[in-house]
Parts: structure tokens; C-alpha cells; sequence
């Protein structure tokens, strides 16, 4: 009875959310499009570290002393001919065994590591077609050694990166808010802006130390092209606060696109050393993800793997689905739900789901305070909850 509780209630939120997202999209009163942001390259940084720590005393003796480290590095880039993506997420336990005074110690790395060449430019129809090479590994202190695998492919699709253009949505909100712009942007003008959010990196290296006069300025003349600005030009506290939006603000990256690969994936090593490595498997991947309305990033990966000599008899299935929306420029709520499907060649079919709501406060200096609820359910076992409130700092 609580299981079909749980699923009603997470039915509910997707149908709340789903409702929220097409509200939110029709009060936009900003037309331009997230397809309409286009740029030569596409890329996006972020490296994460938490930290947790849990110390308890009964009198002068310690009833509880571990502590725990965590890190995310991602790393994205997209330009044609050529693409590749780093993903690594790495966890780490120390815990004091208060009755013997050992530590115990835990550890466990998952790496994945993706490179696209697009095969033509010429052609408008095949330019999104690519090839690709997928390097995966995970390390635990459970194993042996760390297991590999590489996966050669053939697919289709591209994802372009367009922070900077929610970036320029946000300062053009805050200026009409405060009544320095008449009226929203038009399209070309918001796209122009956003470019120049984009392109800093090319600010730092030409101007150096002084780039964001030259930077700021720039942006200020898009707009002061408008003939939208109510002065000629923009106030302090203009200036300060899309300062505080560019630099002290936290805004979780923004993608659009789609791909669909197809591909053989190899065993190169596995976690035991008594374990053989098993037959070539058939690996089928597609992904989406959409900004809604600027606040929503919505993002979703189907994934299916199947042995050669038992396709359709023995697979394995996930679908993850990722859903963040702004409900402030300093709070953050993100929604993850992970479904997975494994058939074995002989024995029962197995499946899971791990829902996840997360609540993230972007404090000051990179700092984060990020409070987390899972839950896990597995068929004909006890529903699994997890709680968890850590401090995690955004190194970029």
C-alpha cells in the first residue's frame, strides 16, 4: 500500500510539474526561443566538492566519528568537426570504530569519458551525424581492480550550451524590474547580448585585468542601441547588479538538443580478477534536454545494453529523468528520478526506481548548503529513505 502511495504521489508532482512548466511558458513575456541561440562552440566547466563530517560525545568518550568527501567534475565542449564530454564522480568514508579505535575506510570513483568527431560540414542534413568512442570505469574498494570498458558508435544529434542567454534573460528582467529598460529586448538584440556574456574568456585574453570595463561596455551599448534604456546609459546600480548576476550569482547551466547513438560496447577489464570478460554487448543511448521558460531545465537519457548472442533474452534498461526550476536566483529545487530495468539470460527480471528531491541555497563565495531526500524502492522490499543536509563548494 505505501509503494503504490509513493508512486501516486511522484505521478502527482510530474503531473504538478508538467502544469507549472506550461504556466510558466505562457507568462514568459520574452519571445525569444532557446533554439534561436546558436554559437560556433558550446562549452561548459563544473567541479564540485561536498564535505560532511559527524562527531558525537556521551560525557568525554566519542560515540561517532566519520566523515565524508564527495566531488563532481564535469566537463562539456561541442564544435564541429569535434566534441567530447568528461563526467566523474568520485566518493570518499572514513569512519572510527569507537569501540576498537580502527578506521574504516571506503572509497568509490565512476568515470566516463566521451569523444564525438562529426564526419561532414558540407552537407545540412548529415552535419549532426558523428562518430564516436565512449571510455567508462569504475573503481571501488570492494573490487579487485577498476573495471573498463570502451564503446565504438555511430549517432546522430548535437546539444548546444546556452547559459549565457538565460544569463542575458535574467539581467534584462532584473532592468525592466527596476525600470532602466521600457521594455523587453528584441530577439536580435537579447541574442547579442548573450554572445558577449559568452564570449569573456576572449574579454580576459585580449584586455586582461581590465576586461570587464571593455566587457560591461559592450554589453551597455547593445542595449543603449535599443532606444529601450530610460538614460543614456546604464546606472551603478545596474552595473552592480549585473555584476552580482555574472559573477556572484549561481545559474545551473542550460542546454537544448537531442542525440541517439548506436554502438558495440567491449568489456576490457572486470572488477575481480577471477571474473571472465563477457561477449561484446549492442549499446543504444538517446538523450534531450530543453530549457522551459528560462527557470526549468529539463534533461532525460534512455539507456540499453544487450549481449550480441542474446539480443531481445538478456538486457539491461535505465531512464533517468532530471527536472531543476529557480525558485529564486538563490534557491534551487532539482528532481531526479532513475528507473532501472535488468533482464538476465536465466533467473527473474529485476527493477528498481531511485526518486530524489534536492534543495540548493547558494550561500556566498561559491558555497552552497544543499539538503537532499531519496528514496529508494525496490519490488518486495522495505522502501529505502535517505536524508541528507551537506555544505558543498563550487571550485567553477
Amino acid at each position: 500500500m505505501l509503494k503504490k502511495c509513493v508512486y501516486a504521489l511522484f505521478g502527482v508532482s510530474l503531473i504538478l510539474l508538467s502544469g507549472l512548466i506550461l504556466i510558466t511558458n505562457n507568462a514568459s513575456a520574452q519571445d525569444v526561443s532557446v533554439t534561436d541561440y546558436q554559437v560556433p562552440v558550446s562549452a561548459a566547466d563544473r567541479l564540485l566538492i561536498d564535505f560532511s563530517m559527524n562527531h558525537a560525545t556521551t560525557g568525554s568518550n566519542a560515540t561517532t566519528s566519520k566523515g565524508n568527501i564527495g566531488g563532481i567534475y564535469k566537463r562539456f565542449y561541442d564544435s564541429l568537426p569535434f566534441g567530447y564530454s568528461i563526467d566523474i564522480i568520485g566518493s570518499g568514508l572514513l569512519d572510527r570504530n569507537i569501540e576498537t579505535d580502527a578506521y574504516d575506510t571506503n572509497y568509490q570513483i565512476n568515470g566516463d569519458v566521451g569523444v564525438k568527431k562529426y564526419l561532414t560540414e558540407s552537407n545540412p542534413f548529415l552535419r549532426d551525424s558523428f562518430g564516436s568512442i565512449r571510455a567508462t570505469s569504475d573503481m571501488s574498494k570492494a573490487y579487485d581492480r577498476p573495471t573498463s570498458a570502451v564503446t565504438l558508435g555511430l549517432g546522430y544529434g548535437r546539444f548546444i550550451e546556452a547559459t549565457a542567454l538565460a544569463k542575458a534573460v535574467r539581467i534584462e528582467a532584473f532592468l525592466i524590474k527596476e525600470g532602466e529598460l521600457s521594455d523587453h529586448l528584441p530577439k536580435d538584440l537579447i541574442l547579442e547580448l548573450s554572445q558577449i556574456i559568452q564570449r569573456e574568456d576572449e574579454y580576459k585574453d585580449k584586455f586582461g585585468d581590465i576586461y570587464k570595463r571593455e566587457w560591461y561596455k559592450d554589453m551597455e551599448t547593445v542595449m543603449t542601441g535599443s532606444g529601450l534604456l530610460q538614460e543614456d546609459g546604464l546606472s551603478a546600480i545596474g552595473v552592480l547588479r549585473i555584476e552580482e548576476i555574472l559573477e556572484r550569482e549561481e545559474i545551473a547551466d542550460r542546454f537544448y538538443g537531442w542525440d541517439v547513438a548506436l554502438g558495440s560496447k567491449f568489456d576490457i577489464t572486470t572488477p575481480y580478477t577471477d571474473q571472465e570478460r563477457s561477449i561484446a554487448h549492442l549499446d543504444v543511448t538517446a538523450s534531450y534536454a530543453r530549457p522551459i521558460a528560462w527557470q526549468w531545465q529539463v534533461s532525460e537519457r534512455l539507456s540499453i545494453n544487450t549481449p550480441f548472442d542474446s539480443i531481445g533474452t538478456a538486457f539491461s534498461l535505465s531512464l533517468s529523468s532530471d527536472i531543476s526550476y529557480e525558485l529564486s536566483n538563490r534557491i534551487d529545487l532539482r528532481l531526479r528520478h532513475l528507473f532501472r530495468l535488468d533482464k538476465p539470460e536465466v533467473g527473474d527480471t529485476e527493477n528498481s526506481h531511485s526518486l530524489g528531491a534536492s534543495f540548493i541555497y547558494y550561500i556566498e563565495n561559491n558555497i552552497n548548503l544543499v539538503a537532499t531526500q531519496q528514496i529508494e524502492i525496490v519490488p518486495d522490499e522495505d522502501i529505502a529513505t535517505n536524508f541528507t543536509v551537506v555544505l558543498n563548494y563550487r571550485v567553477f
